[in-house]
């Protein structure tokens, strides 16, 4: 077997569409480790605009193409940022299709968006679909999108349902049927419901660290109550961690001993992060960057905002959770915390009813949650968690038998 630049072995060519958060790009990169590890002869490569990936250490024989995004040095009216936006999109559109028509890969496997935001890869799929007979696609489908007559609308609009029948050969839930049903949810026709397979949540391989230690390295008593804000990237999650820093305050009335550490994320506003600075105390760390995973496994409670990567963190590790979803049109962050609250998983905070006290009230159920009950309730609804392992299985119908 050799892969479309001639070289003997198989290609993967993975899309995944961040432009300003760290998900997409997180997910895409764990699966393409377990899949590689898997398969010694197989290369990969990775297609985004995220800014995040030229930061990571690459798995062996990965690469990716950086998709350009737009830029201005001043700021433009409505009319022609669109257009420039347009622009862009086209841009992305050609340079996506001759990527994939140049690499004619064994497998895409297409992270979140079927035809890629606002159908940036759909010519290249069916372009590609049309050239390379031995070509396989598979769609990587986060469970919860958004609200879903939404998704249903801009599915039909994009051609989305035809592309699900005609193109893909596979899609790959990440996530549990028993927690939410995609195909009732996105109305998958009963011709592609076959093709559907729930692999369980995409998390990555958790760390290898002694709680003890990691406490040590934040300032951490090994007694006291821990709690960990995290709010992704950052971008948006100002509003979050200032009202964990007025909770904090709250809190330690209950909690004398409370320690606190507080990750902006790297995309968060200078300005922004200079005030949680400014509020910091030796009991309330503000530090930029730190592994979450890591940290969940030490602290007995999480605020995050309720993005997928940071909420299966904290369900895998069992550390009661806090949601505060994020404030936009967009309501995928606030049904994923409806769904963990239904079931007693998580306690969740409109963000428009945001405040130190109504957050403390949350805070407050975590830091008492029983942390070995709390895991087993998690365990006991979301048995599966090893979705990287179970989609590199999945797909072997596809890259072979090793």
């Amino acid at each position: 077997m050799t892969t479309g630049g001639g070289v003997p072995g198989r290609s993967l060519l993975l899309y995944a569409q961040d432009a300003r958060g760290l998900g997409h790009i997180t997910r895409t990169l764990t699966i393409a480790r377990h899949v590689l590890a898997a398969y010694p002869d197989t290369v990969a490569y990775i297609a985004t605009k995220s800014h995040f990936a030229p930061t990571v250490a690459l798995p062996e024989r990965c690469d990716y193409v950086k998709l350009p995004s737009r830029r201005t040095a001043t700021a433009l009216p409505d009319d022609a940022d669109e257009a420039g936006r347009a622009h862009f999109r086209r841009l992305r559109s050609q340079i996506l299709r001759d990527l994939a028509l140049g690499l004619a890969p064994d497998l895409v496997l297409v992270d979140h968006e079927p035809l890629g935001a606002m159908g940036e890869f759909r010519d290249g799929l069916w372009a590609l679909k049309a050239a390379c007979r031995h070509t396989r696609f598979v769609f990587g489908l986060r469970d919860i999108m958004d609200d879903v007559e939404r998704i249903r609308a801009q599915w039909r609009e994009l051609g989305v349902y035809e592309a699900l029948e005609h193109v893909y050969d596979g899609i790959a839930v990440y996530g549990s049927r028993a927690l939410y049903d995609v195909a009732r949810a996105y109305d998958i026709p009963a011709c592609v419901a076959p093709k559907l397979q729930y692999c369980g949540y995409v998390v990555r391989d958790q760390p290898v660290a002694d709680p003890c230690d990691v406490r040590r390295e934040y300032g951490v008593p090994e007694d006291a109550p821990f709690l960990l804000a995290t709010v992704g990237s950052g971008s948006d999650g100002f509003p979050v961690l200032e009202a964990t820093q007025g909770a904090v305050g709250l809190l330690q009335q209950r909690y004398p001993n409370l320690h606190v550490v507080m990750v902006t994320g790297p995309f968060m506003l200078a300005d922004h992060q200079a005030i949680l600075q400014g509020r910091a105390t030796r009991a309330c760390r503000v530090v930029t960057t730190a592994d979450n995973f890591r940290l969940m496994a030490a602290a007995d409670a999480t605020v995050s905002m309720g993005g997928y990567n940071s909420v299966c963190e904290a369900l895998v590790v069992g550390c009661p959770l806090v949601i505060v979803p994020r404030a936009t049109h967009k309501i995928e962050q606030r049904i994923r915390a409806e769904v963990l609250a239904e079931r007693g998983l998580a306690r969740w905070v409109h963000p428009e009813g945001l405040d130190a006290r109504c957050l403390a009230d949350a805070v407050d159920w975590a830091l008492s949650q029983d942390r070995v009950g709390h895991a087993q309730r998690v365990r006991e609804v979301i048995p599966e968690f090893d979705g990287a392992v179970r989609l590199t299985s999945y797909l072997a119908r596809w890259l072979g038998a090793d």
